[in-house]
């Protein structure tokens, strides 16, 4: 599967790497990843951002940082998208995401004509009822248009990603993605699950955390779900291995939960043994930046 989720119209088809950035309100996560040689995660690390001092403050860290002239992506959070399982509108492919904008006019919980629309392909399904599904990403201009501004600076800024992508990107890295594997995500305010087999993105199911009532039971239940949405829907041999990204006591907690409630063969992700790194990665420091890390290992470079 390969897609371009809100590109810029930007090429670099030669380029030697890419840097991924994931912005919040008092820091930027920041990867490089260099490709001359072999894949190396050059820098992880968190960037702190005056909270106060508004995009300016963020563009000039942005702008210290002594940046490579490699592509970058930036990683929408949570709430700033939607993303939604759909079917295919029977259009040509020039009309897709104008036809797909009207079919997620009744999805979404904000204003259709608010958003920027960009969709990508899943693997056929197995119920001859439905059409071709897809996944269709309905982002809030308003966020596109702050993250923008901040990376103004950034002339090789080229592609607004989304956790589900970033996630695939690292799962895919994983030496039992080949016979299909499940990434659990814990952000702050949100948990993720994403099932890949080799580099191709099968499913992907969100959790809402903020209001509490999502303890390790709940989501393993909502992992169950998942797999088994997975099992029925596509023409595959059932994911037996989950990994959980590094998240300190509550990812720890969570993999104990599942090793006992569960038959699978549960680990926690350490970028540290996934990728040569330029140097160590401290557990909250991979935490902090994994969705960045994620960005920095796109390597799509055309549109659906």
């Amino acid at each position: 599967m390969e897609c371009r989720v809100f590109g810029l119209l930007k090429r670099n088809l030669a380029a030697k790497g890419r840097i991924g950035v994931a912005l919040s309100r008092d820091r930027i996560a920041l990867a490089v990843v260099s490709r001359e040689g072999g894949m190396l995660l050059q820098r992880c690390e968190v960037l702190s951002v005056d909270p106060d001092g508004g995009p300016d403050a963020a563009t000039a860290v942005m702008r210290a940082a002594g940046l490579p002239r490699f592509p970058l992506s930036v990683v929408l959070q949570s709430e700033d998208y939607q993303l939604s399982l759909v079917e295919a509108p029977e259009v040509p492919p020039a009309e897709l995401r104008a036809a797909m904008r009207w079919r997620l006019k009744d999805v979404i919980d904000f204003r259709v004509e608010d958003a920027i629309i960009d969709v990508f392909d899943v693997p056929p399904q197995n119920r001859g009822a439905h059409g071709r599904m897809m996944y269709a990403v309905a982002a809030r201009k308003a966020a596109i248009d702050r993250y923008a501004a901040v990376l103004a600076s950034q002339a090789s800024f080229d592609v607004v990603d989304v956790p589900e992508l970033c996630l695939r990107n690292l799962a895919s890295a994983l030496p039992q993605a080949a016979g299909g594997i499940a990434l659990l995500h814990l952000g702050e305010t949100a948990a993720s699950v994403i099932l890949v087999r080799g580099s191709t993105f099968y499913f992907a199911r969100q959790m809402d955390l903020r209001a509490g009532e999502l303890d390790s039971d709940g989501i393993v239940l909502e992992l169950q779900r998942s797999l088994d949405y997975y099992e029925r829907h596509f023409d595959q041999p059932p994911i037996l291995r989950i990994a959980i990204s590094p998240g300190g006591p509550r990812a720890q907690a969570l993999a104990a939960a599942l090793n006992r409630d569960t038959g699978f063969e549960v680990a926690e992700l350490d970028l540290n043994s996934l990728l040569s790194c330029a140097a160590p990665v401290a557990p909250d420091t991979q935490a902090a930046c994994l969705l960045a890390v994620g960005a920095a290992l796109r390597e799509e470079r055309r549109t659906l």
